[in-house]
């Protein structure tokens, strides 16, 4: 789903401290003088923010503090200037910030809306968790593979031998799973990816599943590691499971309109 951002009047800034400050500081120079209030200019630490009555969050570096500043700021529109490696997830280029406020104020920044993916662990059903980009279920030790037994809408698949899954997004598409062999998926496509990472078989294919669609990993012996969206990993003991489906909850990436999904997608990957 998409939308217009229409009034912009209070903005949040979200800075990677790796950033140069001179990008802070010229964004919030830029801002003061049309008359916006910055209302919070912090670091990217992930931990949930009061976000107050705030329009718009810029954020400067890339995709990772992209995905902290969704965690900090849930259902704020986000606008990342690209100060990162890929910035797949920006929406503007450092080199046209004020061009780019220009449009922000004069409601020329698309919004997308992306379905996030809903997490749940076995033991612990009732936590339900998400993540913007994907999940990786991996083994836990690095020369050993773990074996996954894969039901998809409560139909037992196969049991896998590999280094582990990624559940995407797709918006997440673009990003591990990627690199393990998944798709790029469209991001207005109400589905998520399930890509098997190095599995130890010919026949073994990424699998495009439904926003309805269940998919559930049981975990055999010696057990496994889960991380969201790259976020520290928990153990998940041998004999556990870990339920993935689409959630009904999204995060709201801004965009000009010299910086859109495909060309992100062809100014990134190929």
């Amino acid at each position: 789903m998409s939308e217009e951002l229409k009034t912009v009047q209070r903005v949040g800034i979200v800075a990677n401290p790796n950033v140069g400050e001179e990008y802070s500081e010229r964004l919030v120079e830029i801002l003061d003088k049309r008359g916006i209030v910055v209302e919070w200019y912090t670091e990217p630490t992930g931990e949930r923010k009061e976000n107050g009555d705030l329009d718009l969050i810029f954020v400067l570096g890339g995709d990772g503090t992209m995905l902290r500043a969704s965690r900090m700021y849930p259902g704020r529109v986000l606008l990342g200037v690209n100060l990162g490696t890929l910035g797949f997830m920006s929406g503007m280029r450092p080199e046209e910030l004020e061009s780019g406020i220009e449009k922000v104020l004069n409601g020329g920044v698309h919004v997308q809306e992306y379905r996030m993916l809903e997490v749940h662990v076995s033991g612990k059903e009732d936590e339900a968790r998400t993540a913007v980009n994907d999940a990786a279920l991996v083994k836990k030790h690095p020369h050993h593979i773990t074996s996954v037994e894969l039901v998809v809408a409560g139909e037992d698949l196969a049991t896998l031998r590999c280094d582990g899954f990624v559940a995407a997004t797709p918006l997440g598409s673009t990003a591990y799973a990627l690199s393990a062999g998944g798709p790029i998926v469209a991001g207005d496509v109400e589905c998520y990816v399930l890509v098997p990472i190095a599995p130890h078989s010919l026949l073994t294919r990424p699998l495009i599943l439904g926003q309805d669609q269940v998919a559930e990993l049981k975990v055999k012996e010696p057990g496994a590691l889960l991380s969201l969206d790259g976020a520290d990993p928990e153990e998940i003991p041998g004999g556990e499971h870990v339920r993935f489906g689409l959630s009904s909850l999204s995060v709201k990436i801004g965009r000009t309109d010299e910086w859109t999904w495909w060309r992100a997608v062809r100014n990134t990957f190929l």
